[in-house]
């Protein structure tokens, strides 16, 4: 079964402020079919930290005209951790399997070292991810450990 090649992604970073009601719609819809629907776990995914992040929303064209393929949220150093903490990271099922997640990670870690330059990032991944984030030079510093019934990981990406 061959995959279609991923059409040219257009990133956007945002402050939660900076939104419209048509992205904010298409950002929790991802969310709550991936981490909700999809992985058959119900969670608290409104959690009231989307205003103190960047949120990066990836298109398959121009925002407004495109749809949504992958998103991620990214918070200052001092948030929650010393470094620049990236969290909710996804590809929708229509993008997956070809390598959209790798240049999502590469846009967190591009705007990270722009924003705060610095190297360093943290994140905590579903386990059956590590691998996947150790290939982009993460290494596991906690876990496994349990978040709402998944098993995860606290990892950092050294500065």
């Amino acid at each position: 079964m061959s995959v279609d090649p991923l059409p040219p992604v257009t990133w956007r970073w945002h402050r939660w402020n900076q939104l419209d009601r048509d992205q904010v719609y298409a950002i929790l819809k991802a969310r709550v079919d991936i981490f909700i629907v999809e992985q058959e776990c119900p969670y608290p995914e409104i959690d009231g930290k989307d205003s103190r992040a960047w949120h990066l929303l990836g298109y398959d064209g121009h925002p407004g005209e495109g749809v949504l393929l992958a998103y991620a949220r990214l918070f200052a150093p001092g948030d929650y951790y010393p470094e620049p903490a990236v969290g909710r990271v996804l590809t929708t099922a229509a993008a997956r399997g070809r390598g959209l997640g790798r240049l999502l990670m590469a846009e967190c870690h591009r705007f990270a070292e722009a924003e705060y330059a610095t190297r360093a990032v943290r994140l905590n991944g579903q386990a059956y991810l590590r691998e996947f984030y150790e290939s982009l030079g993460y290494a596991a510093v906690k876990g496994p450990y349990d978040e709402d019934g998944i098993p995860h990981f606290e990892m950092l990406r050294k500065g």
